[in-house]
């Protein structure tokens, strides 16, 4: 007796298809540029950057231009996350739309808290100074604690978290949403602790700007970098718990 088992159905152009429930959607561990919701990233950085760890537990130098994926213990286990430093910039083409938004950005803090100007981690914005755009950023004059911030492009909502400022290599996980009626929240965090949070009033609902897109690291190609190991980073639609927004991929 024999049997014949179906062929699969093929693919048009038999490219692989992947399905996220998110509206963009980024995960270090697969050591690829690219966001699993297929936004194609553009990275630059024109420098070589030095002691980034491997998986051996040695360093290397990133090459000039190239991306730095680095190996660090979190949660107990070897994690594959992208590592940059205050030249590196990556962003995806176009930015999620949506009147309510939320999104998680988790990373190993590597001392940009402390700049005194700020240092931008995360943005949705056309570029760092004008239009309809929201980033997290830090305050150097709040002991360089996070925030999130969201403009109109004439006004600007600052919602800062007042306590728990994370040192160098503490694990960091930031979340934050932006409701209906434009008011913005943040929640932190630290090494698996309760989360702390902190709000702002609502603004008028702006759409972002024609061109906008998601920038890691930086609002602009000129301004406001950071430093850290990213490790994930996600925007869904709507405005979900806690549990509901680290389940989806």
């Amino acid at each position: 007796m024999s049997f014949t088992i179906p062929r699969p159905p093929a693919l048009r152009d038999a490219t692989p298809r992947l399905r996220s429930d998110c509206l963009w959607s980024w995960d270090g561990a697969a050591a690829d540029l690219n966001a699993t919701t297929g936004h194609v990233g553009i990275f630059a950085r024109a420098t070589t950057l030095a002691s980034v760890l491997d998986g051996a537990g040695g360093t290397y130098t990133a090459p000039h231009s190239m991306p730095a994926w680095e190996i660090r213990d979190v949660d107990g286990a070897p994690a594959c996350g992208l590592r940059m430093a205050g030249s590196d910039r990556l962003h995806f083409d176009p930015a999620p739309q949506g009147d309510a938004l939320a999104g998680v950005i988790e990373f190993v803090e590597t001392g940009a808290r402390t700049g005194s100007s700020g240092s931008t981690l995360f943005a949705l914005c056309n570029d760092a100074v004008s239009g309809g755009r929201l980033w997290i950023d830090t305050s150097g004059s709040t002991g360089g604690r996070y925030g999130i911030n969201y403009s109109s492009g004439a006004t600007t909502r600052t919602a800062r978290l007042t306590t728990g400022a994370p040192a160098p290599d503490d694990v960091v996980r930031l979340r934050w949403e932006r409701a209906v009626n434009g008011a913005v929240q943040i929640w932190q965090s630290i090494n698996g602790a309760a989360e702390t949070t902190a709000s702002a009033a609502s603004l008028v609902v702006v759409p972002w700007a024609t061109g906008a897109v998601i920038r890691l690291n930086s609002r602009g190609d000129t301004e406001n970098p950071a430093q850290g190991w990213y490790r994930r980073a996600k925007v869904v639609a709507g405005n979900p718990d806690l549990a509901t927004l680290l389940a989806v991929r």
